[in-house]
């Protein structure tokens, strides 16, 4: 099942026995309150783990700026990036702006990526509406009891659904260890 972001908000809102909406234009402080929050919680919550629903890998494509920065090459994030996970580079580089400085002629970048809210996992979801409503509480309500009950959901269910996110892949294992050597 989907989500658009205004299901997303109007479900938070009814959380906190608010009225939903339809658009974030409609003019109602509910709307308003909803459309300043909606995209910086959703970057927050994207930014802050490598979900898997999430993550992108691509190769870099170089450009050319005035400014190299002490780098060799430039490259242009994606538009749609929000954080990198890690660099095929074998130097030292540095993100400024929308640019990827390094010196290194090709590069590769696994990133976290600013994705449609079809991506989301239900467990993101969920998570996602509970710190919209503490949000909310405090935004459209004042109502600091609201907000701590909801934000203490939200923190056990972001627990949770990062907890199932890296279930998706292999295992990491010990099997290159000395210690595990030992006990063999």
């Amino acid at each position: 099942m989907s989500f658009s972001s205004i299901d997303l908000c109007s479900k938070a809102l009814n959380k906190i026995g608010a009225n939903a909406i339809v658009s974030f234009d409609e003019g109602t402080p509910e709307a308003e309150i909803c459309g300043s929050l909606y995209t910086t919680l959703k970057y927050k919550l994207l930014s802050i783990f490598p979900w898997s629903f999430a993550t992108a890998s691509l190769k870099l494509n170089q450009v050319v700026v005035e400014n190299l920065s002490g780098f060799l090459y430039v490259y242009a994030l994606p538009d749609d990036f929000l954080r990198a996970l890690s660099i095929s580079s074998n130097s030292t580089y540095k993100i400024l702006g929308n640019y990827l400085y390094c010196n290194d002629e090709e590069v590769f970048l696994d990133y976290i990526a600013n994705v449609s809210e079809e991506y989301f996992s239900p467990v993101f979801i969920s998570a996602f509406i509970n710190l919209m409503a503490a949000e909310l509480s405090i935004s459209l309500l004042n109502d600091t009891s609201k907000y701590s009950l909801f934000y203490r959901i939200f923190n056990s269910e972001i627990r949770e659904a990062k907890s199932v996110d890296s279930m998706q892949e292999t295992p990491k294992t010990l099997s290159e260890f000395s210690l595990v050597d030992v006990r063999r």
